[in-house]
């Protein structure tokens, strides 16, 4: 079963890839980390992938500020340890955050990372390509979809179905805001050119001070006992990935209008990281 899975594993592959004896010889850390430390190297590793993630993330915490009405109902698509949710918890304290995932082991972490808002913190095991994926809303209908770096991984047909079932089930007015990396031209244009050469250079300057890349931090989290079950689990789900085109944000666009957003389009971009949106009518 091919489910959601994080972009970070194919780029790091795709443009550096990482020798035993280079990952050996950065690994310097020796004691079983805290769940507190892998997630502040979460963040850290994952900003080495996404030069502006930050503030990706401020545009569309901003944007919610700006509505005419506060978010009240939040769904984070594929959120993972809960980096977007405990933003958007801490900007927006009346505002409740579902989190969705299929990551067995990201998602123990949320739980650690997203405790200290008590209900205001929902979190749901589930597969997003399941047709059936929104029944663990029990009804509950929400008045913002995000995601960050998560919906690439999803199978185009996949992709727009989901599009289709946010449309659904978002209330008239509501948004989604789609944070990832899209196609931006053809793979040998110069503008991919140089937005895997920024990548690169993100990555250089970030892994040469320490940072953990994408197996290191995984390496540190299975030398907690308690993960080893949850992150083979995880390895089984996600052993296949779809080999579809990577949609352009031209194609992110066109599938919220035809899933029934009244206006759809691109709130930010950087190179080849932007901010999709789609407002419902």
């Amino acid at each position: 079963m091919i489910m959601i899975l994080n972009f970070m594993s194919m780029i790091v592959a795709k443009l550096h890839p990482v020798s035993n004896h280079d990952r050996k010889a950065r690994m310097t850390h020796t004691a079983i980390p805290t769940l507190d430390t892998l997630i502040s190297e979460w963040e850290a590793q994952q900003e080495a992938y996404i030069r502006h993630r930050s503030q990706r993330f401020e545009v569309v915490l901003d944007a919610l500020g700006y509505r005419e009405n506060p978010p009240r109902t939040v769904l984070d698509l594929g959120g993972g340890l809960g980096s977007f949710s405990r933003l958007i918890l801490e900007r927006f304290p009346d505002a409740t955050v579902i989190t969705l995932d299929a990551d067995p082991a990201l998602l123990e972490v949320a739980r650690h990372n997203l405790a200290p808002f008590g209900t205001r913190s929902i979190i749901h095991e589930v597969n997003l390509r399941d047709p059936r994926w929104s029944d663990v809303l029990g009804g509950v209908r929400p008045d913002v979809a995000v995601s960050s770096t998560a919906l690439h991984w999803l199978p185009n047909a996949d992709l727009v179905a989901l599009y289709g079932a946010l449309a659904g089930i978002i209330v008239p007015g509501g948004i989604v805001l789609n944070a990832d990396h899209f196609a931006g031209a053809p793979a040998a244009s110069e503008f991919t050119r140089l937005a895997e050469a920024d990548d690169a250079a993100a990555q250089r300057a970030a892994f040469s001070t320490g940072t953990p890349n994408w197996d290191e931090w995984w390496s540190r989290l299975g030398q907690r006992e308690e993960f080893g079950a949850l992150i083979t689990e995880r390895d089984r789900r996600f052993a296949t990935i779809h080999d579809d085109p990577a949609p352009t944000a031209a194609f992110h666009v066109e599938a919220l209008r035809i899933a029934g957003f009244r206006e759809a389009g691109t709130l930010w971009q950087y190179l080849n990281d932007y901010v999709a949106y789609g407002v419902r009518g």
